[in-house]
């Protein structure tokens, strides 16, 4: 929440349209006109397309207030207009000087796998003691980490915010302004997602072990010791090194895990002696990781371990990450937000514990660069050991389709896009079907998942 005399001063701007009145107030800010809520201030940013463009439409969905760098046409002129220089510096210069305000403690996230999760698993774990400001969906990047401290309230007291990666630098970058006080980096896989972008794994582990090279003295690294890559990365940071896994010499380690198809997952926490149970509300062994991560970073702030373990149970299920959904006779399990070589065979794992018929509805892994064949060719395989069915949605997914097929999967089919695969699940499922769906967002699977859980036939 900020004022307009915060935005008009942190970001050099002034006032062309509206009602200039220095206490009025914003309880937030929005960069897609389609997600605001009513009051908030809509950054008009240049990215794939022009913010300006969508002016008009934030004001009819009730935005407060707009900041531009030229003025739209159309726009009443009673609608209050910041012109800046730049929207996108105007952000994070207004985040920079809310920050400012409330030095709260931060929890920092990154990876290559499973930062979502941990952030809401984090988010979980401290909300058993404290008010927790958290990054929206996945808004981990230049725009996305500033957005969410606009929504910083003088409640809040502590941050949880998740770090993406793209360029060297960035997650750098960010922590000056995060400020984190806790870094926790969840896994590095040998096929990492966005790998195109980047030279190497090397420069994606270089990149996200700038959280924790920025982390105090008295600060907390917290290491998943189950991944060779990130549990390397301990001599990046000067502060204390904390590793959680299965791993024997984990500090922080999970013992009696219970990942049994679709139900949550369970295992009994055990450090410096203590132990306490934990049931997270999603299946899958890979919620271990998150889970252990979440309650390193509360204690490490000063929640106990078995009220940290309790609050798990109330973790916000992120949409569309393993997440559980029945209609219509069948069970869907909607992961489509995105897909990564090993997210996909984590999901792949935890529907061949599943009961009924198993339908693997499987589309490209993008921006994989040079890693892609294999990486397709290795989930096919997988695909073959986990479903009965398997769907190979886009191009590169003919790839694991005929790897599917050599490894013995009889039943394999290859469609062009989601609306084909629809068309095709029509036909094929039948009452007591348990259907994945995973794959690249560029893909829009996630309507496929919401066809086939609508309430009506479809």
């Amino acid at each position: 929440m900020f004022t307009l005399h915060e935005l008009l001063e942190a970001s050099g701007g002034h006032v062309v349209g509206g009602r200039a009145d220095a206490e009025r107030r914003f309880p937030g800010g929005a960069f897609d006109s389609r997600r605001l809520r009513p009051g908030e201030c809509f950054f008009a940013l240049r990215d794939q397309r022009d913010g300006h463009d969508f002016v008009a439409d934030a004001f009819a969905r009730g935005a407060g207030a707009a900041v531009v760098e030229r003025v739209p046409d159309g726009i009443s002129a009673d609608a209050l207009l910041v012109q800046v220089a730049s929207p996108l510096r105007a952000l994070r210069a207004l985040a920079d000087r809310l920050r400012d305000r409330a030095p709260i403690p931060a929890v920092g996230i990154t990876g290559n796998v499973g930062k979502t999760t941990a952030k809401e698993a984090t988010a979980a774990a401290l909300g058993a003691r404290y008010r927790v400001l958290r990054t929206a969906e996945s808004y981990n990047n230049e725009i996305g980490v500033p957005l969410t401290f606009l929504a910083l309230e003088p409640s809040h007291e502590v941050a949880v915010i998740e770090l993406g990666f793209y360029v060297p630098g960035e997650i750098a970058d960010l922590c000056r302004l995060v400020r984190p006080r806790v870094g926790i980096i969840t896994r590095i896989p040998e096929r990492p997602v966005h790998y195109a972008r980047t030279p190497s794994v090397e420069a994606i582990a270089a990149g996200k072990a700038e959280l924790i090279a920025s982390l105090p003295a008295d600060g907390v690294a917290l290491l998943n010791a189950d991944d060779p890559r990130v549990r390397a990365l301990a001599p990046r940071t000067g502060a204390h090194v904390v590793l959680f896994g299965e791993a024997q010499d984990a500090a922080l380690r999970a013992t009696d895990v219970h990942a049994d198809g679709l139900e949550p997952l369970r295992f009994t926490v055990v450090c410096d002696g203590e132990r306490a149970g934990v049931r997270l509300p999603l299946p899958g062994r890979q919620g271990v990781s998150a889970a252990l991560a979440a309650i390193g970073a509360a204690r490490a702030l000063g929640v106990p371990l078995e009220e940290a373990a309790v609050a798990l149970g109330t973790m916000e299920r992120p949409a569309r990450r393993m997440q559980v959904r029945r209609a219509d006779g069948v069970t869907v399990i909607d992961d489509s937000y995105n897909a990564s070589p090993a997210a996909v065979l984590a999901a792949l794992d935890v529907l061949r514990g599943a009961g009924g018929r198993r339908v693997a509805v499987i589309g490209d892994m993008l921006e994989l660069g040079s890693l892609s064949a294999d990486a397709h060719e290795e989930v096919g395989r997988a695909a073959a050991r986990s479903a009965d069915v398997l769907v190979a949605v886009g191009e590169l997914a003919r790839t694991s389709a005929d790897a599917a097929r050599r490894a013995g999967l009889a039943d394999v089919r290859a469609v062009a896009d989601a609306a084909e695969a629809l068309v095709l699940l029509k036909r094929l499922r039948r009452p007591g079907d348990v259907i994945l769906v995973k794959g690249s967002r560029a893909l829009a699977l996630d309507k496929l998942a919401d066809a086939l859980t609508a309430k009506v036939s479809v």
